[in-house]
Formats: structure tokens, C-alpha cells, sequence
């Protein structure tokens, strides 16, 4: 049996992923509130700007999640921003 090693940037997608799919489905969170949570849930060895690079390419490539060009964040309430989140279906 072989395990898959992840990069970086992968990491973080399937921690951001984790996240807006458990407790947060629903939400919709900006790039600088998800750097954060992200970094709440990731070990010391990923540096805030690593997390911030990857979280950059998810916005450019959100895969299964949806990215809204312009709505309210749910953690700062910052409104008219870029947001990711998964929607409730």
C-alpha cells in the first residue's frame, strides 16, 4: 500500500474543502477570513503567506467549490468581496 504525499497548495484545498463542507456549508467566506480559519486548522510548518498563495489559486481555481465574484463574507461581514463557499443544495 503507498500514500499519496500532498503538496502544499493540495493540503490546504482539502482542508478549505473539509471546512466549507462541514461546519461551514453554506457560508461564504473571503480569501483574508479563509487564510485564517485555515490557518486555525493546519500545523505550525505551513507560514500564513504559503496558506495565502494556495488560497489564491483555490480563488482562481475553486474546483467543487463555488466561487461568488462579489457577496457578503460570513466571518467579517465584509460585503462587494470575492468569496468561496459550497453551496446548500
Amino acid at each position: 500500500m503507498s500514500a499519496a504525499i500532498l503538496s502544499g497548495g493540495d493540503f490546504v484545498r482539502r482542508v478549505v474543502d473539509g471546512l466549507l463542507r462541514g461546519a461551514g456549508r453554506g457560508k461564504f467566506l473571503c480569501a483574508r477570513c479563509l487564510v485564517k480559519v485555515t490557518r486555525d486548522h493546519v500545523d505550525g510548518r505551513y507560514l500564513a503567506r504559503e496558506v495565502a498563495l494556495a488560497i489564491a489559486d483555490l480563488f482562481r481555481a475553486p474546483g467543487r467549490m463555488t466561487h461568488l465574484a462579489s457577496s457578503t463574507c460570513a466571518a467579517c461581514a465584509g460585503s462587494a468581496t470575492p468569496c468561496l463557499g459550497v453551496a446548500i443544495p
